[in-house]
């Protein structure tokens, strides 16, 4: 039997209220070479009946036995995935008709790219649009987002399935084995997001990933500790923790200078490991540093701050962005 170019695949838990319109945005594809792998994580709702409800030949559905959590359900995909290439979409979520196509020619003139996503517009239970867009990062940039979030949509990507075998798929980090994949494959291979929307995505009650959990918090915490560690940075509790409130964007404006102390250690580490371009990692990290100080829309020390030498260069000033610092101190010596 030949193989299809693309596997795709979905992991379903008690979603029979959204996985028919996901599963038809699939086969509705403009790209039709695919199989379409959906497995039902023991779901104890009507999400098997709504699945075995379609005849078509491309679907492949398989039922956990028992709820096994998605690191398990999705390394499934190691031994059944037989496509090129492994495209996920969550079971909730949908996928514009040329999504499989974007990113198949996408693949086909970027050879070197591992791993790829796109935007995505955001939706609610009922399936209407939120003016609010998730616009991803599609710069060469990206491997350096990942010290501060995730920049794919799940959803939305696309990587090789050699590669993701040479990676032995997913780690055991509930809610976060999506990030962990896409960071050890940033570690080799390149990796991009397209500048088109390639899937519509959910937010509703039921979301897992919005449902935070002791464990998510340990694994958030074990991902940071091995970006320190690959970025060449030595182990410190308070450093991890100040790394985490900007991961999840939780910045608390008493610890700007331990931001800032964060931020002059991974340029440190960097230099010394060169994990990552210089020059770029540089203004990255600057750019990273003025967000911060932005954050805060009333602050006196604003300028002072901005202007920082461990971080700032001549060669990064920018009038638009030194007009807003400016106005933040001037608002602060008023308030």
């Amino acid at each position: 039997m030949k193989s299809p170019k693309i596997t795709v695949f979905m992991a379903a838990y008690n979603v029979s209220a959204y996985i028919e319109e996901s599963i038809s945005s699939i086969l509705n594809q403009t790209f039709k070479d695919f199989e379409f792998i959906i497995i039902d994580d023991g779901s104890t709702d009507d999400t098997a009946l709504v699945v075995k409800k379609f005849s078509d030949s491309r679907i492949i559905f398989i039922q956990n036995d028992g709820n096994k959590g998605l690191p398990f359900t999705r390394n499934r995909l190691l031994e059944l995935a037989r496509g090129e290439y492994i495209a996920i979409l969550d079971s909730d979520d949908i996928a514009y008709p040329e999504r499989l196509q974007l990113q198949l020619s996408f693949f086909s003139s970027h050879p070197e790219v591992a791993l790829c996503g796109g935007h995505g517009k955001i939706i609610n239970e009922d399936g209407i649009e939120h003016e609010k867009k998730i616009i991803v990062p599609t710069n060469d940039l990206i491997s350096m987002h990942m010290l501060f979030g995730n920049p794919f949509i799940n959803s939305s990507t696309m990587f090789k399935t050699q590669i993701f075998r040479e990676l032995n798929g997913y780690r055991n980090f509930a809610l976060a084995e999506d990030f962990d994949l896409f960071i050890r494959i940033s570690e080799k291979y390149t990796i991009a997001n397209i500048d088109a929307f390639l899937v519509k995505y959910r937010i509703h009650g039921q979301n897992i990933t919005i449902k935070r959990s002791e464990d998510q918090e340990q694994n958030e915490s074990e991902i940071l500790k091995y970006l320190q560690q690959t970025l060449g940075m030595a182990f410190n509790i308070n450093t991890l923790k100040m790394h985490k409130e900007l991961l999840t964007n939780q910045i608390d404006e008493t610890h700007f200078f331990a931001y800032f102390e964060l931020l002059v250690n991974m340029k440190i580490a960097n230099l010394e490991s060169n994990r990552f371009n210089i020059i770029k990692m540089n203004r990255f990290l600057f750019n990273k540093w003025y967000e911060i100080i932005r954050s805060k829309k009333s602050n006196v020390k604003a300028l002072n701050w901005y202007f920082k030498k461990e971080l700032y260069s001549m060669e990064y000033f920018n009038f638009k962005q030194f007009r807003k610092i400016f106005k933040s101190s001037l608002r602060g010596l008023i308030n």
